[in-house]
């Protein structure tokens, strides 16, 4: 049976995705028409499944060992971001079209789901 706090989460994270699906498409409807990229809605599924998993793992961890959560905790966010990094910069040498909208919509993709996942950590890590 699956853990309610990622059961939560998981609802969060498509929630949110949800969201910036909607809001991606009015600003790439009405403000940057020439500026969609097909890529947009592979990164945001692509970005959610990576923090779906490594928040679930971080979830277990703290729940087990808090010791060891909070040595392994810095390290997952790291290897994350090398992940997120990789993506990009492969993107980037591949597609140099909006390279800016890229970008932008990387780091909005990571700022929303990264402040989401501290939020919910910190929440969990409290109780404990």
């Amino acid at each position: 049976m699956m853990n309610p706090e990622i059961k939560k989460f998981i609802f969060k994270i498509v929630f949110a995705a949800f969201l910036m699906t909607v809001l991606g498409f009015f600003v790439f409807i009405f403000l940057l028409p020439d500026g969609y990229l097909p890529i947009l809605p592979w990164m945001l599924l692509f970005f959610s499944v990576v923090v779906i998993i490594t928040h679930s793992y971080q979830l277990r961890l703290a729940q087990k060992n808090m010791g060891r959560f909070t040595r392994s905790s810095m390290v997952i966010s790291m290897l994350r971001l090398m992940v997120y990094s990789f993506f990009a910069l492969i993107y980037i040498a591949s597609n140099q079209e909006n390279v800016a909208v890229f970008v932008v919509s990387l780091v909005f993709i990571y700022s929303v789901f990264t402040v989401m996942e501290i939020t919910d950590i910190s929440r969990i890590v409290r109780k404990k």
